[in-house]
């Protein structure tokens, strides 16, 4: 299937055939079968619909060509869009929202993004394919769309960054002369709209690490500021930002730092809507050294004076996926403690707050090898966590990046990658007193408590 350019005057087409049976917490496929899909992204409107991106396979020649530059760093791929407006029982047809087939620069690690302010414009990051007017190579750059009337149109794509008058092509390799990608995006409810992104613009003369840039909307993504640094070239270059913005208009970034061989988690907040940041603060005491990029994000949320940082580290004792939690607006963080503890490989967690509750979803393996997708939940903000559940696929079929929407009655809605398919569902946290196993092939419902239940406080280890 050829996808259409999903710009001002298209409007949506009917439901795709093919999905899963539609119920409310039964995983549905979002994406259509016979495209790879990968990367998803998941948000929320105010209206409870549910917008999902990703990034597709590309089946079109690229618009240039970049074979003398090697393959590393080059992609021509497509970003595609659905929503719900059941609650996550069926999707829309999946559109296309680059402008021109094969445009965006998109992997698993460097995936777009998707927001959705309190009056219900969609709000859309991704990286894109450009050219470089002074030197005529590949230059990855900074993208963003939206739209305002729910995610029925969509306006044509606009770059954020400014054009690097530099070639940094020998230390960026891969074919590219320079990258403004890596990014995130959010918004604070009150009209601003903030894109960040990790920029090599001065790695030329600054060293192999990146700087963070930033353009940010003062009116709801109608226009944005020139794009600005606000942080020098000491953040890992490959490691994808992320950034949440609070109900009381707190803007926290989430980064990796670049000191010497580590490269740790750290985050920083501003509370002036994004003019100015406090230091960054180290997350964890335990350092990670590694050699190169570990292509690690590190996820963010907040709620009643309360952060929680997810992330992947390699320095603690059993490397795999964290949570950590601070108490003081993220000055000072508690010992991180492992999602997964008994996982033989955790990694790509998540968090976010729905309601009183606080979900964590990563993707791990155990004995099997197989990976799959677990969560735990904790009510108490973060300061406890109950047992582990489990959602599973067909035998033998991966499970992994799981991203999660939290909604106000305490459930999130989950979208996750299954092999080359975008699934999603309806999750809810069953009661602390009570543990649920729930696969999209054991059980009729996800509501439904399956046989092979666990008590609380204990990790299911499946």
């Amino acid at each position: 299937m050829k996808y259409k350019f999903f710009g001002v005057l298209l409007a949506l087409v009917p439901l795709i055939s093919g999905s899963l049976p539609a119920s409310a917490d039964v995983a549905v496929r979002v994406s259509e079968a016979e495209h790879k899909a990968q990367s998803p992204e998941i948000a929320l409107g105010p209206d409870g619909v549910v917008h999902i991106v990703w990034i597709d396979e590309n089946t079109a020649a690229p618009a240039h060509d970049h074979s003398k530059y090697g393959h590393s760093h080059v992609a021509a791929t497509n970003l595609l869009y659905a929503h719900s407006s059941d609650g996550g029982r069926s999707y829309s047809a999946p559109v296309r929202l680059n402008a021109t087939s094969g445009d965006v620069w998109g992997f698993s690690v460097s995936k777009p993004r998707i927001v959705v302010g309190a009056n219900g414009t969609v709000h859309v990051f991704y990286a894109g394919n450009d050219v470089n007017p002074v030197n005529g190579k590949p230059e990855a750059v900074a993208m963003y769309s939206r739209s305002t009337d729910g995610g029925r149109k969509f306006s044509r794509p606009q770059r954020l960054n400014t054009m690097a008058n530099t070639d940094a092509s020998e230390l960026v390799h891969g074919g590219l002369t320079h990258a403004h990608v890596f990014g995130t995006l959010t918004t604070d409810g009150r009209g601003n709209v903030y894109a960040l992104w990790i920029d090599t613009r001065d790695m030329a003369k600054e060293g192999d690490s990146g700087k963070v840039f930033m353009a940010v909307s003062r009116n709801d993504g109608r226009s944005f500021e020139t794009d600005r640094e606000i942080l020098p070239a000491d953040v890992c270059p490959c490691c994808q930002l992320t950034a949440f913005a609070a109900n009381d208009g707190r803007l926290y970034v989430g980064s990796r730092q670049v000191e010497g061989k580590f490269r740790d988690s750290v985050l920083m907040v501003s509370a002036d809507g994004g003019r100015t940041f406090s230091p960054r603060q180290r997350i964890a005491a335990q350092r990670w050294e590694i050699e190169g990029c570990p292509l690690k994000a590190t996820s963010v949320a907040a709620a009643e004076g309360v952060v929680l940082a997810t992330f992947f580290s390699g320095g603690e004792s059993k490397p795999g996926a964290y949570v950590a939690r601070s108490t003081d607006g993220g000055r000072t963080w508690a010992t991180p403690v492992p999602t997964h503890p008994d996982a033989v490989v955790s990694d790509a967690p998540v968090v976010a707050v729905a309601g009183k509750t606080v979900h964590l979803f990563w993707h791990a393996k155990l004995a099997d090898g197989v990976r799959r997708v677990f969560t735990r939940a904790s009510y108490d903000l973060g300061a406890n966590y109950g047992p582990i559940n489990e959602i599973t696929g067909p035998p033998g079929t991966a499970l992994q990046l799981p991203v999660i929407a939290g909604r106000s009655d305490g459930s999130v809605q989950v979208a996750w990658q299954q092999g080359t398919e975008v699934h999603a569902m309806r999750w809810s946290e069953p009661s602390p007193a009570r543990a649920l196993k729930t696969s999209t092939g054991e059980c009729a419902r996800a509501g439904d408590y399956c046989a092979e239940s666990v008590q609380a406080g204990t990790p299911s280890g499946r």
